[in-house]
């Protein structure tokens, strides 16, 4: 298990909104080594092993989260993908609390979590442990396998909803209505009115 380490928290539902296109450039689509780390100041340590651009389970929770709000279906489906493949000792359930001050975003990041162990508990029913080989020998010995499936952590069951609905619009700016077929039921139950995401990856 990597150690948890205190992740700085990303920009506001606002910020993100305010500027998509400024949001986005942070992540250029064809060098994701450059940010797919963790944005801590590290140790001496570390620093001297030349471990400075190890990322962190935060970290990816909170890119996910980024690429949510953004609306950038690709970027969040490769983050998940990223996580549950690139990375299977990290446990969902031990993600780090954040212990976020700004009640929108604390939400958004509980639901997330939820949406991550839907997707990666769909390849685990299906026969897919998160450590699965790129290439699959023997798809029998992996459906054999112990069924190991992800949990949510506890803080996002403690995180409450918000007092009145936030509408989070489209990659478009469009916003949906509380009773749209598209709407997110994980995320219409913490009063946030946002599109359904596309999560699987398989």
């Amino acid at each position: 298990m990597v150690a948890s380490m205190t992740e700085p928290l990303p920009p506001s539902v606002s910020e993100l909104l305010a500027d998509r296109h400024k949001a986005r450039a942070r992540y250029p689509t064809n060098s994701p080594s450059v940010w797919q780390r963790s944005r801590t100041q590290p140790s001496l340590l570390p620093r001297l092993l030349g471990r400075h651009n190890l990322d962190t389970p935060s970290a990816s929770l909170y890119r996910i989260y980024e690429f949510f709000v953004l609306g950038w279906n690709i970027a969040l489906r490769n983050e998940f993908e990223y996580f549950c493949c690139s990375h299977p000792d990290w446990s969902v359930c031990a993600l780090h609390d954040p212990a976020d001050p700004d009640p929108l975003r604390y939400a958004v990041l509980a639901v997330l979590t939820r949406l991550m162990c839907a997707s990666f508990n769909r390849r685990i029913d299906l026969g897919l442990p998160r450590d699965a080989p790129a290439i699959i020998v023997d798809f029998e010995a992996l459906q054999a396998r112990p069924k190991v499936h992800e949990r949510i952590p506890e803080w996002a069951d403690r995180v409450p909803s918000l007092q009145e609905p936030v509408f989070i619009p489209d990659a478009e700016g469009n916003e949906l209505q509380e009773g749209d077929p598209d709407v997110s039921e994980e995320f219409k139950a913490m009063n946030i009115i946002v599109q359904m995401p596309h999560i699987h990856f398989v």
